[in-house]
């Protein structure tokens, strides 16, 4: 039985053995009663670390698909392997509600060795120089996710920057890792760096694609993100990841547009 101190800490699920039970924080901005991607991103990353996989093998890229609507209901996750190669692995994972899959994910990873680096040009200021503020509006894991904001705000069109840190919990009593966090705010792409007003165009994500240079460190994580389009009914969200010694990651999400709450 969890003490009063884990249940105070912000969670988005709950492991009811082995079934993964959303808590209010988890609610889908779009849908009543569903999941938001970053939650269901970051309990990808979690079930990822707890699975019994080959440590001799460095994570590449992570992608999300979302497969309809994510009820607010347990979810029971399902991990099964694609491709077990000497140099490279791939892993199908699927969470489940009422027995049918409603969001997957594939894990490449591939064997660890020791290469030259090249690394990505990080031009933006270190956290510990940026003014806290509210970029987020009201996404922010009441109060658990804090942003640094350098360029842009949520919900406003444009390339939005901003460093954040999470100090919630994504699984109730589980620290959640650099990893895990760097997962939630791959979801946050589209919202950061949108090119539409919500009120006149919706911009919900089909997917999260994360392209690992190296596992994150550190507490805060910059996202430096924009979306761009043909005028056709979706989109494409750009970001860039880093922490205070780098650039880890580059993602993508696949942006469906259609009118806002407040379009005719």
């Amino acid at each position: 039985m969890m003490n009063s101190k884990s249940d105070m800490i912000p969670h988005y699920f709950v492991d009811d053995g082995g079934a993964f039970a959303p808590s209010g924080l988890a609610r889908n901005p779009w849908f009543a009663n569903a999941v938001a991607g970053g939650p269901i991103a970051a309990l990808f990353g979690h079930l990822v670390e707890t699975a019994a996989l080959d440590p001799d093998f460095e994570i590449c890229r992570l992608t999300i698909d979302i497969l309809g609507v994510v009820p607010s209901i347990p979810l029971i996750p399902r991990i099964a392997p694609v491709r077990e190669g000497r140099q490279v692995q791939l892993h199908r994972i699927e969470l489940l509600a009422n027995e049918k899959p409603v969001a997957q994910a594939h894990l490449l990873r591939a064997r660890a060795l020791d290469t030259p680096p090249f690394p990505a040009v990080q031009p933006h200021p270190a956290p510990e120089d940026v003014t806290e503020d509210n970029f987020l509006v009201g996404a922010s894991m009441a109060g658990a996710i804090r942003t640094r904001p350098i360029m842009g705000r949520v919900r406003e069109p444009g390339r939005g920057v901003s460093w954040m840190r999470m100090d919630g919990e994504v699984v109730r009593g589980v620290a959640a890792s650099p990893f895990v966090k760097a997962c939630l705010f791959a979801d946050f792409g589209n919202g950061v760096g949108s090119a539409t007003h919500a009120q006149e165009w919706s911009y919900a994500n089909l997917d999260i694609s994360i392209q690992f240079f190296r596992m994150p460190r550190g507490d805060w994580f910059l996202l430096d993100a924009h979306t761009e389009g043909a005028g056709n009914g979706h989109a494409v969200a750009q970001s860039i990841f880093a922490d205070s010694d780098g650039v880890y990651a580059k993602g993508t999400q696949t942006i469906f547009v259609a009118p806002g709450r407040g379009a005719d």
